[in-house]
């Protein structure tokens, strides 16, 4: 924390005096500070991880290398040939827009780690940051811009910085709100993107003191990389939450909305419209909303197939359960009774197991069970845990009934470890073949009352079997 105060320290006084300095000298000023955060974030890098880690980190790095390039060229033209030919240098334009799409890069990358890949989470705050970035561009920007007689060049530029600088600081503030802990170097690299904005203004408008802001963009580069905590930024985070909610809906319309709102307004009242600032923002949003939509629909199948599964699985064994195995016989008679059987098995030595080894014993067992009964069914079989102790089995075929209590034979004649013991149980079988005119509720009861006559000649380690 010592190296993160001396840094500040330092880098502030630089920036504070930045307008004391001779007008030729204040770009090697300038400079100076811009290349601070690169030692810094050498010295992060060390601290960070080998592997996908450091990978945001050596994005910011990169970022802030091509920025430096183009900031070098700006203090050897403003030296040599004044602030006009400096800013409209077209290397100084290529470096910004290229530092502002790895910084981008970079939050993107910190959102897929830190945040869990919370795209929705993302997409909502960047939709906001453009659309208001497109306020800014449009009441502020074009204006001045306009008035001062800038190319279209220097105007797609700056506008793309604006756009790149607006997505940036929607994915940190995104991540700054759902890191819990540790989230002091993303709230740097918000300050950051948020200076870097101020900048834009502050050029366009004449400012005297449009540098000061841009350093200061740099030195919070350079706090959030010596931050003690910065390692832990590109950690896996908590799993944030997507909640789409209604307001939250209205406010992204609103958002949305913005740009085509104020160019029309624009047009309207006679003043200059912006076709550019429409067809990025629209070419920029778009597809940010499709991913939005498509993740909503993602996760609502997601959480309509879990549901089901709750409703039909049993939540011990995994099978079918009482509600599945009554759908299925449906369905299978509404296809017709031929050679359609069901089995009804009960198992037999499964209470004094679950009673003298306890009931996670018993629970083991019928988990077992549940899988020898799995692993022995064809594909168009189905086996399902009716409940306590009892499967019901449906097959269908010449001969499947005899094939299936083969099957189920071989569950009797083998042991089950549990408890630390090897225990062994029998199992009592009802056989009930499908009739015309058959319902699942008949079916079923014909089926349970043979288990209860098979039940008479039960015994551990055997197979007793009667049908209906």
């Amino acid at each position: 924390m010592l190296t993160l105060r001396l840094y500040v320290a330092l880098t502030g006084l630089a920036v504070v005096t930045y307008p004391a300095w001779p007008a030729h000298q204040q770009g090697w000023v300038l400079l100076a500070v811009c290349l601070s955060p690169l030692p810094a974030l050498v010295t992060g890098l060390r601290r960070t991880a080998p592997g996908a880690a450091r990978l945001a980190w050596w994005l910011l790095l990169a970022a802030t290398v091509v920025y430096d390039i183009g900031n070098a060229v700006w203090a050897w033209r403003l030296a040599e040939a004044g602030r006009l030919a400096a800013d409209a240098d077209a290397v100084v334009g290529v470096t910004m827009i290229m530092g502002g799409a790895l910084m981008l890069a970079a939050s993107l990358t910190v959102v897929l780690r830190r945040g869990r890949a919370d795209v929705g989470g993302i997409i909502d705050s960047v939709i906001p940051a453009i659309g208001l970035s497109g306020v800014l561009w449009s009441i502020v920007l074009l204006p001045a811009m306009t008035a001062d007689g800038m190319s279209t060049s220097q105007q797609i530029i700056r506008f793309l910085d604006v756009f790149l600088l607006a997505g940036t600081l929607g994915g940190m503030l995104r991540v700054s709100l759902v890191a819990h802990r540790s989230a002091a170097p993303a709230l740097w690299l918000c300050a950051s993107g948020a200076f870097a904005l101020a900048q834009n203004v502050s050029s366009v408008i004449g400012a005297d003191w449009q540098n000061i802001p841009y350093m200061a963009a740099f030195v919070a580069v350079g706090g959030a990389a010596l931050h003690p905590s910065m390692a832990q930024m590109t950690t896996p985070g908590p799993a944030p939450a997507d909640d789409l909610t209604t307001g939250r809906l209205v406010f992204l319309g609103i958002m949305l909305a913005i740009a085509p709102v104020i160019c029309g307004a624009r047009a309207v009242l006679g003043l200059p419209s912006d076709g550019l600032l429409l067809a990025i923002s629209s070419a920029g949003m778009i597809p940010l909303v499709m991913a939005r939509i498509g993740g909503l629909s993602r996760a609502r199948r997601a959480a309509e197939t879990a549901l089901h599964r709750l409703a039909t699985s049993d939540s011990l064994t995994g099978l079918p359960n009482r509600a599945a195995c009554v759908e299925r016989i449906t369905r299978e008679l509404a296809a017709g009774p031929d050679d359609l059987a069901v089995l009804f098995c009960d198992l037999d030595g499964f209470k004094p197991v679950n009673d003298r080894l306890g009931h996670a014993a018993g629970d083991a067992l019928l988990i077992g069970v549940a899988e020898h009964l799995r692993a022995r069914l064809r594909n168009e079989d189905l086996v399902g845990r009716f409940g306590g102790d009892e499967f019901v089995i449906v097959c269908r075929g010449p001969g499947a009934a005899d094939a299936m209590v083969d099957r189920v034979r071989t569950l009797a004649a083998r042991s089950f470890a549990v408890g630390g013991e090897q225990v062994r149980i029998g199992v009592s079988v009802g056989v009930a073949i499908a009739q015309p005119h058959d319902s699942a509720d008949a079916i079923l009861t014909r089926a349970d009352l043979a288990m209860y006559e098979a039940k008479k000649r039960k015994k551990v380690g055997v197979i007793s079997v009667a049908s209906a």
